[in-house]
């Protein structure tokens, strides 16, 4: 790679704000937002060298490392991942998932078939045009700030993070920076940048932005139209967790588990080899 900097991919979300401030204006590191699922095929590709990435898209990048103890957490509700429906859920026959969707999509998946025993059939829908008016649908998932955006309208918005803590008391790790095969030599030519150079990096840049989140608060009440000023300290310091450790691994392994039983997930893959050195 030379001497170019520390290709990173975040999410346009606001939850991601206070783990990529301090990224943002650094002259080693050159910063990209894409929706969730793009990120995976910039991996793979070589585009980018690490990532904000759903847990999802980990599984399925072989060799691919993340960095422990800072993600995107929930452990109870998280208004961000929100199933709108028509019907109970135990119901529903046809649901839309959102299109920038992986984690939470999946997710889905395993909760409507392991807490309500439903199985529907699922189609993707555009997370910017959500399919309200469409009575096809029973039900339809949307994600980070467009799932805040959304009014429930008369539908039943059910929080999916208050769901799976209902349904297994772990919280759910949506998120992690995760590193493709091969990143290690990014960032600093021919010497490459070590694991744990990369890991305090990102932990320095979390605590920064944690330091920072009042002001990552207020921003957003003021620029973003559809959260103010107290919804954005709630969602933000009751809600959305950064920090990962044992509840949260735990949380993690058991998501992995359900997806390799359902053939959402490949069976093989390894939590202590996917970690980075720290």
């Amino acid at each position: 790679m030379g001497g170019q900097g520390l290709k990173l991919g975040t999410v346009p979300f606001l939850n991601a704000k206070p783990l990529t401030l301090a990224l943002e204006n650094r002259p080693d590191v050159e910063l990209r937002s894409e929706p969730p699922a793009r990120l995976l095929p910039m991996l793979e590709s070589g585009e980018l060298d690490g990532a904000l990435v759903s847990t999802f898209a980990m599984f399925h990048l072989p060799g691919a490392r993340y960095v422990p103890t800072v993600g995107i957490v929930s452990r109870g509700r998280v208004r961000s991942i929100r199933l709108f429906c028509r019907r109970p859920p135990g119901e529903l026959r046809r649901v839309g998932l959102d299109g920038w969707s992986l984690s939470a999509a999946n997710m889905t998946r395993v909760i409507l078939k392991r807490k309500w025993g439903a199985e529907p059939e699922f189609a993707t829908v555009d997370p910017l045009r959500p399919p309200r008016e469409d009575e096809s649908f029973d039900a339809f998932l949307l994600i980070g700030d467009n799932a805040l955006r959304e009014e429930a309208g008369g539908m039943d918005g059910v929080d999916l993070g208050e769901a799976w803590e209902a349904f297994t008391g772990l919280p759910f790790l949506y998120a992690v920076w995760v590193f493709r095969a091969g990143a290690e030599k990014a960032g600093k030519g021919d010497a490459g940048r070590s694991d744990v150079e990369t890991c305090r990096l990102l932990r320095e840049a979390k605590e920064e932005g944690m330091a920072r989140l009042e002001e990552i608060i207020v921003s957003a009440g003021r620029d973003l139209p559809y959260i103010d000023e107290a919804a954005a300290r709630d969602y933000l310091t009751r809600c959305i967790r950064y920090d990962v450790g044992p509840d949260e691994e735990a949380g993690l392994w058991r998501y992995h588990e359900y997806l390799a039983e359902d053939g959402l997930a490949p069976v093989d893959w390894d939590a202590g080899r996917a970690k980075m050195e720290s």
